[in-house]
């Protein structure tokens, strides 16, 4: 993946950037755990992940937003939980854009990669959009984080699902 064309590039932003849709998961992290985010870095997810795309207010000091265009929508499975699930599924890559703080809470700000060799470029590539994604992000915590929380997303259930970093 060392030599990528114009074609190429053009190819990946078309198949990763249009529909994007935000996700998030609300945990409370160690400052420890927390402090091993950075910008730029690339993170492999063994496991399924499991995130809600009702964002609202948050009961908890971190938020993983995901940008995705390709998680799978488990809603219609859930048995009156109202979670709005979606799913990465196992092995998934992230790539980290962003670590927010405001008013004692705290964003992380993942694109979700592609599910194939494609996520390789990101290692060494960074994107325009980007940026626009991160502001646009930021400014979408400000006003939701402090918002009332929804009902079903504070209840233990919902948050021991989503409690590993």
């Amino acid at each position: 993946m060392e030599n990528i064309d114009n074609a190429a590039y053009e190819k990946l932003a078309n198949d990763m950037f249009p529909g994007l849709t935000m996700f998030v998961r609300d945990v409370n992290l160690s400052p420890v755990c927390a402090s091993q985010y950075k910008p730029g870095m690339i993170i492999l997810e063994r496991g399924f992940t499991d995130a809600t795309n009702r964002v609202m207010g948050m009961v908890t000091t971190h938020r993983y937003a995901i940008l995705s265009n390709h998680m799978a929508n488990f809603s219609m499975f859930e048995h009156g939980t109202n979670w709005g699930l979606h799913v990465a599924q196992a092995g998934s890559h992230f790539k980290v854009l962003d670590i927010y703080e405001y008013e004692g809470r705290t964003q992380i700000l993942l694109l979700h990669l592609p599910n194939d060799e494609r996520w390789k470029i990101f290692k060494n590539a960074q994107f325009s959009i980007e940026a626009q994604l991160i502001e646009t992000s930021r400014e979408r915590f400000r006003v939701k984080s402090a918002a009332e929380p929804i009902p079903e997303l504070t209840q233990n259930d919902w948050l021991d699902r989503c409690s590993a970093p």
